[in-house]
C-alpha cells in the first residue's frame, strides 16, 4: 500500500524569520532533529533595488546542545542572484542526518551586489526519514 499523505511523513520547522540580507551570515534557530535521519533546508529569497548579481549561500550546522557550539555539517549550497529589479527564488539544502549531532540549524548568507541592493531571506527545515511518524 502506498502512503499518499506526505504531511504525515515529515515535520517542518521555521528556522530563520524573514530578515534583510546583510552580506554576513544569519544563524537560524536550533532545531531538535532527534528521530529524523534526513532534512532539507528551504531558503526563500527575494531582491529589490537594482541588483546586478551576487549570491545566496546556505548550509547546515550541528551541535550536541541547543545553545552549544555549532560546526558546519554537510555540503553548503550557493545560488547566483540574477540581475533585475525583483528577482526571487528558493534555495534547497538537502542533508543526510545519520551522523549529525542532535541539534541542527540553517546558516544563510545573502550578498546581493549593484546599485542599492536589498535582499530578504528566510529559512525553514523540513525533517524526514523518521524512526516513527511525527506527531
Amino acid at each position: 500500500m502506498h502512503q499518499r499523505d506526505l504531511g504525515s511523513q515529515i515535520r517542518s520547522v521555521a528556522s530563520l524569520a524573514p530578515v534583510a540580507g546583510t552580506g554576513s551570515a544569519q544563524n537560524g534557530s536550533a532545531v531538535d532533529r532527534m528521530g529524523f535521519l534526513s532534512a532539507v533546508g528551504v531558503v526563500p529569497w527575494s531582491t529589490s533595488g537594482g541588483v546586478t548579481g551576487g549570491t545566496i549561500a546556505a548550509k547546515f550546522q550541528h551541535s550536541d546542545a541547543s545553545g552549544g557550539t555549532y560546526t558546519d555539517y554537510g555540503t553548503a549550497v550557493s545560488v547566483a542572484i540574477p540581475a533585475g529589479p525583483n528577482a526571487s527564488g528558493v534555495a534547497e539544502v538537502p542533508v543526510d542526518l545519520s551522523a549529525a549531532k542532535r541539534f541542527i540549524r540553517l546558516v544563510i548568507d545573502s550578498d546581493p551586489t549593484g546599485g542599492t541592493p536589498a535582499s530578504i531571506v528566510a529559512g525553514a527545515i523540513v525533517l524526514g526519514g523518521a524512526d516513527s511518524l511525527p506527531a
